[in-house]
């Protein structure tokens, strides 16, 4: 999602490759793509902004948290659509999901394009709480995908451009 071609695409040029978009639909629920996608579209679109990764490491992993559900077939496609929870455990929940919680520390190189000034570059130290979610009833139902991610720490240290 931190690319030129994915807010420029959500923007409705025309001339962008939606594969970037299609890539990022695949690995996240709708959910969370919708949420996303809104917010990267209201920057570039209202706040004329985007930003370009340049460099991503990954520091390190844990596990903070696991949820197992039982749901209906249409708990499961509310909580992956509209994030809605259910209220209470139906006595016809056949479907077993799973919610696994993932800090994920990270040192990005940022380029913050203003589509009126000139870039800036940064660099953010995160660790990011990523919730992947699948159901897990089959073997072949397994497709993890991000249904969340918000940053829990953040630190910001602008950067010359050549930095790498």
């Amino acid at each position: 999602m931190n690319c030129d071609a994915f807010p420029k695409f959500l923007a409705g040029n025309e001339t962008c490759p939606s594969e970037v978009n299609e890539q990022v639909q695949q690995y996240t629920t709708p959910a969370y793509y919708n949420q996303m996608a809104l917010q990267v579209k209201r920057n570039y679109v209202h706040r004329n902004f985007y930003i370009e990764c340049e460099k991503m490491n990954l520091e390190r992993a844990q596990v903070a948290r696991v949820v197992y559900r039982r749901l209906t077939e249409t708990e499961y496609l509310d909580l992956v659509n509209f994030r809605r929870s259910r209220s209470k455990l139906s006595p016809e929940a056949s479907i077993e999901h799973l919610s696994i919680h993932i800090d994920i520390a990270t040192v990005e190189d940022l380029k913050v394009v203003h589509r009126e000034q000139k870039p800036r570059h940064v660099q953010h130290q995160n660790v990011y709480r990523v919730a992947f979610e699948s159901r897990v009833t089959e073997q072949d139902d397994v497709d993890w995908r991000i249904a969340n991610m918000h940053i829990i720490e953040q630190l910001v240290l602008p950067r010359s451009p050549t930095c790498g």
